[in-house]
């Protein structure tokens, strides 16, 4: 029996679709984003290789099973929608990844691979894998946009800056949250849609979220920092002391170009000289 593979597909409540013949604005529910969908085509691939199986497996209302269907017609062996017809509002985001991670944990039993997209059209926020792996007690991966297996092992690409690549070796349990990057959905067949359509989704309530007070809504900013006020009696020798423009300075000094042994025993002459070192160099 092959590995489980568990595809988190989120349901955003406030996409908006542009009709690119009309330009009419359509906010209708929608399922899934690009990185979801190269979640899914990575599952998929895998799957097959290891002759492992697929699990499908969103938060929300009914209407979010149109993208567990889909994910059906591609290729996905089981489909579960965690009931949840609360409507969010914007300042449940804050602790929507968590939510949703303790919903998609009591759905899945012991999966060797959970795939995420890196973040969803509705928060935007991306910790729901972080969250996700830490109750499932797993391995984690984040910005990865190539997945293959090495024998036993899975190898897991990741996106650094300068074009960089690192590649990890992950253990399982492993959640992986997936890049939209040079992966594609692959194109359901017309059989395999129409199946998909008349196809069982399991469902499984959720648990009762606890109500939060929004304490704020504004962005957080840090406190000022605390100076001593100047002594000064007037305007002027308070500025003084506020700008420290009466202070002795050492002027900078410009050396160079010099030989690399000269200017690295310049170095060490100022820093000597302002008490960085205490001690003769080697």
């Amino acid at each position: 029996m092959g590995p489980q593979i568990v595809v988190a597909l989120s349901w955003s409540w406030r996409r908006v679709r542009v009709d690119p013949l009309t330009g009419e604005l359509d906010a209708g529910d929608r399922g899934g984003n690009a990185a979801e969908h190269a979640a899914l085509e990575h599952g998929l691939r895998l799957a097959e290789e290891l002759d492992g199986r697929v699990l499908a497996v969103t938060v929300g209302p009914p209407a979010a099973e149109e993208g567990l269907r889909a994910a059906l017609a591609a290729g996905a062996h089981e489909a579960i929608r965690v009931a949840r017809d609360d409507q969010l509002k914007p300042g449940h985001l804050v602790h929507n990844g968590a939510d949703t991670a303790k919903a998609i944990a009591t759905a899945v039993a012991e999966p060797d691979l959970v795939l995420c997209g890196d973040r969803s059209d509705d928060g935007g926020t991306g910790t729901t894998p972080a969250f996700l792996a830490a109750r499932l007690g797993a391995a984690q991966a984040l910005g990865v946009v190539k997945l293959e297996s090495e024998g036993e092992s899975l190898l897991a690409h990741r996106r650094l800056d300068g074009g960089s690549r690192e590649v990890l070796r992950l253990p399982t349990p492993a959640v992986v949250s997936v890049e939209a990057a040079g992966v594609r959905l692959r194109r359901a067949s017309l059989p395999a849609v129409l199946a998909a359509q008349k196809a069982t989704i399991r469902t499984i309530a959720a648990e009762p979220q606890r109500p939060r007070r929004v304490v704020s809504a504004r962005p957080l900013r840090p406190r000022a920092r605390e100076l001593t006020a100047p002594a000064g009696t007037t305007a002027h020798d308070r500025m003084l002391e506020l700008t420290g423009a009466l202070q002795d300075r050492t002027p900078p000094t410009v050396i160079g170009p010099l030989p690399a042994a000269e200017a690295a025993d310049e170095l060490l002459g100022y820093l000597k000289r302002h008490g960085y070192l205490t001690g003769e160099t080697p």
